[in-house]
Parts: C-alpha cells; sequence; structure tokens
C-alpha cells in the first residue's frame, strides 16, 4: 500500500477522486436541462432521448471493462485516460452542428460511467481497508453535488448562453479532474502477472449488456413485443450465456462471473438490484406525481422547473448520506450501514400513507428522507463488496455493480411505468394516473425495499477484508 503518511497528501488524494466523481455526475444530469432547448433545435424528442439512453448504455456495458483494465495497467492511468476520452467527447458535442456529431460525442462521454469503479479501487490502494469505508462515503457525496450541480449550472448556462455551452463545461471538469489526479494522485501498480488473461473471454460481455440495455430502454417506444426488441433481447440474452460459459471456464477471464460465488459479493449485488428497482425510481414517480394536474386529486399541478426544484434540497443533503454510511460501515459492519440506510429510505416511502401529500413541502421532505436513505445504500453497497473482492479485481467487480444497477433501474422503470398505467383518470384526451395507481406503486416500491432490508441480513455482521498488499 503506498505509505500516505501526510494528512494534506490524503486530503489531496480524496479530493481530487470527489472532483472526478462531481464530473462524472454532472455529465449524467447536465443533459436534462438542454432537452428542452435540444428538441426545439433538432425537432425529434425521440432522437434526442438517445442523448441520455446511449450515454447511459455505453457507460453501463464498459464499466466493468474498464474497471479491470484499470486493475490491470494501473486505476490512476486508466482514470486519466477515461476522463481525457470524456473531455474529447463533450468538445466534439460542444462543437457540433448537427445531430449524429453531437451524439457521437455524447457516447464518447459514456466512458465516465467507469470513473466511480476506478475511484473505489484507487481508494481501497492507497489508503486500504481501515479508512476506505469513510473514504468512499466521502467521495460518492460528490455525485450528489454533480447532480445538483448539472440541473441548476446546467440549466443557467442553457438559458443564458446555449446548449454548446454545457459541453464546454464539461469538457472543462474533465480536464481539471485529469489534472488533479495526474497531480494528487500517485501511481498504480500493473497487475499482470500469473496466467495470462483470457482477453476473448470479455468479447462478448459488453454488447450483450449493451443489447440487453437497449431492450429496457426503448422497449415501451418500440413496442415490448417488437421485433427488432426482441432480437436484441435475445441477441444480447445469448451473448451475456456464451460469456457465461467461457468465463467460468477460463483460469483467467477478463470478467470473472465466479467472483459472484461470493457470498458477500452475491448479497451486495442483490441488495443493489432491488434497491435500483425500487427507491432509485424517485425520480420517475415524483417528476409525474408534481407535475400530474390537480384535477386528477393526486398531482401537483407544476411546472416542470418547480418540479426539478423540488428535488435539489434533497440532493444537497445526500451529500452527507455518503460520508455518514462509510463510517457506520467502518464502525459497525457493512451489514448494519446497509439495514440502516434500507430502513431510512423506506421510511421515507411509507410517510406516503401518513401524511398529506397535497403539501409540496411535505413532498420535498419526503423527499429529503428517500434520497438520504438511498444515498446512504449507494456509498456503502460499493464499500462492502471493494472489501470483499480480490485487491486485483476491485475495480472491475465494482464496475459490475454498475451493470447490475443500471439494469435493475431500466426494469425498476418499466414495473413503476406499468403499475401507474393500472388504474387511471382522464379528461378529454389527458389521461394520468389515479390515487390508487399512486399508492399501490408505493406499496410496491416500500416492499421491494423491505427485501432489499432482509437480503442485507444474509451478509456477515462483520465483513471479511482483505488488505491491498
Amino acid at each position: 500500500m503506498v505509505d500516505l503518511t501526510s494528512r494534506r497528501k490524503l486530503t489531496l488524494l480524496i479530493g481530487a477522486l470527489w472532483v472526478a466523481e462531481v464530473t462524472g455526475s454532472f455529465e449524467t444530469a447536465m443533459i436534462l436541462a438542454a432537452l428542452k432547448r435540444l428538441i426545439q433545435d433538432f425537432g425529434n424528442p425521440a432522437m434526442v432521448g438517445w442523448l441520455i439512453t446511449g450515454y447511459l448504455i455505453v457507460g453501463a456495458a464498459i464499466a466493468a471493462i474498464v474497471g479491470r483494465l484499470g486493475d490491470l495497467f494501473g486505476r490512476r492511468q486508466t482514470l486519466i485516460v477515461v476522463l481525457a476520452i470524456g473531455a474529447v467527447g463533450s468538445l466534439i458535442s460542444a462543437l457540433s452542428t448537427n445531430f449524429p456529431v453531437l451524439l457521437a460525442g455524447r457516447l464518447m462521454q459514456g466512458v465516465t460511467g467507469a470513473i466511480l469503479p476506478l475511484c473505489i479501487g484507487l481508494v481501497h490502494e492507497n489508503l486500504g481497508k481501515d479508512r476506505a469505508p469513510m473514504a468512499i462515503g466521502l467521495m460518492i457525496s460528490g455525485a450528489s453535488i454533480g447532480t445538483a450541480a448539472g440541473l441548476v449550472v446546467g440549466g443557467m448556462i442553457v438559458d443564458h448562453f446555449s446548449w454548446h455551452g454545457i459541453f464546454f463545461t464539461s469538457a472543462g471538469l474533465c480536464i481539471t479532474a485529469a489534472l488533479a489526479t495526474l497531480a494528487f494522485v500517485p501511481t498504480s501498480l500493473r497487475r499482470l502477472s500469473g496466467p495470462p488473461v483470457d482477453w476473448f473471454s470479455g468479447l462478448a460481455f459488453a454488447p450483450g449488456v449493451a443489447l440487453v440495455l437497449i431492450y429496457f430502454s426503448m422497449g415501451k417506444d418500440w413496442g415490448w413485443a417488437n421485433g427488432w426488441s426482441l432480437a436484441a433481447l435475445v441477441a444480447g440474452l445469448a451473448l451475456i450465456a456464451w460469456w457465461v460459459r467461457r468465463s467460468l471456464a477460463s483460469p483467467n477471464p477478463l470478467i470473472a462471473i465466479r467472483s459472484f460465488t461470493d457470498r458477500t459479493i452475491a448479497v451486495g449485488g442483490a441488495v443493489t438490484a432491488l434497491v435500483s428497482m425500487s427507491t432509485l425510481q424517485i425520480t420517475v414517480f415524483f417528476s409525474l406525481l408534481l407535475q400530474a394536474p390537480t384535477w386528477t386529486v393526486a398531482g401537483l399541478g407544476l411546472s416542470a422547473t418547480v418540479a426539478g426544484l423540488a428535488k435539489l434540497p434533497s440532493n444537497l443533503s445526500s451529500t452527507f448520506a455518503g460520508p455518514l454510511g462509510g463510517w457506520l460501515a467502518g464502525r459497525g459492519g457493512g451489514r448494519f450501514a446497509l439495514i440502516v440506510g434500507g430502513l431510512v429510505t423506506t421510511a421515507g416511502w411509507l410517510l406516503w400513507f401518513v401524511v398529506d401529500i397535497d403539501s409540496f413541502a411535505i413532498i420535498v421532505a419526503q423527499l429529503v428522507i428517500i434520497s438520504f436513505g438511498a444515498t446512504m445504500l449507494f456509498s456503502v453497497a460499493p464499500t462492502i463488496i471493494a472489501q470483499a473482492s480480490p485487491p486485483e479485481r476491485i475495480s472491475e467487480i465494482s464496475g459490475m455493480l454498475t451493470v447490475i444497477r443500471q439494469l435493475f433501474l431500466g426494469i425498476g422503470a418499466q414495473m413503476v411505468t406499468t403499475l401507474l398505467a393500472v388504474d387511471v383518470v382522464r379528461r378529454g384526451k389527458e389521461t394520468y394516473p389515479s390515487p390508487f395507481a399512486y399508492d399501490l406503486t408505493v406499496a410496491v416500491i416500500a416492499a421491494i425495499c423491505i427485501a432489499a432490508i432482509l437480503t442485507a441480513f444474509a451478509l456477515p455482521r462483520q465483513l471479511p477484508t482483505r488488505e491491498t498488499p
């Protein structure tokens, strides 16, 4: 382990990784602030939607592979390359004058989806098992700041300049994060010893994941039983099945599915899947609720801008949830921290049945509670998985967690959409979910949150850890 005796060096290292995580979250959220202007310029909402969908699919599909490359060739060096690609992609989009070029740059930005797995590996590599939980919590707090900045600062840039400005800002953040990493993060070790890496075993992983994500992302627009949708799903599942078989047969696969035979990693992945299906659907659920007309009885009839601002307090308060989750994991173990986070976010959802949902202030408070618990879970799950992972595969397995999260986010979004359509109210051509549909959706989300808490009990009380050599 690199000897970081100086508190100043330690602070600068965590600060550099914090800036990198802010950059990744900013790039995810900033496009939402520009959607209206982009639709006005290009005139096709479905086409513009690919700036969101394509970015997320690329990030999820390659997170584990880029993480593994970081494990092999050095995480710090790989993080700098990822940030450089993000900067180039941002500049391409910023200077674009047509949609294909804009989309190409945005897809290049998708590689920043691997920032978090690389940062988690760097924290363990430089700080060791004892200080890693708190440090990861501090670093992940940057996700909330980056999301808030993407929505608020991005909106200001679009309003006062143009959508090109958010991409110039993104490029500046990528460059700043790369320079900070270069200056304050020690060079990582290369881990190429041992059996030769089976590079061929990883060829099917990224396209397989991408095709499955395309099905869950685009199935609603294309039709779930549409030939193209089903073809993407079947092809994706076939590629993943081939990858699993090849990975299990190889002594040193590029992406090792056998890592999930470890109890802690498997339970951590299961909790992540359940949380992604449930409480992480907060934006989908409350955006519709806040903007639905008051005549639906359930909706508040707010504008999109005000609905977006309603989420801002929860983004800001969640900056404290990451460090708290890391502190609890360090003191009481990962199981305890996951259970606490699960109880907080579940309590937030169950407030729906206790308080007056017609009050904007109450909904903002509910959003704060739900987001606080969700952020604790978001910070603790990578921590316990990294602690249980072999040192040479920490970023790879953390990248797999990103894949799981994005896949089940898509499944959860479809679940919420279906539940909200169970019972509707109509006025003319307008159709919205009824109060019963909202009640049913909240009940199902809360039930899945409770299932996540119960799953967390399968973890050992105090996780076994592997010290980084």
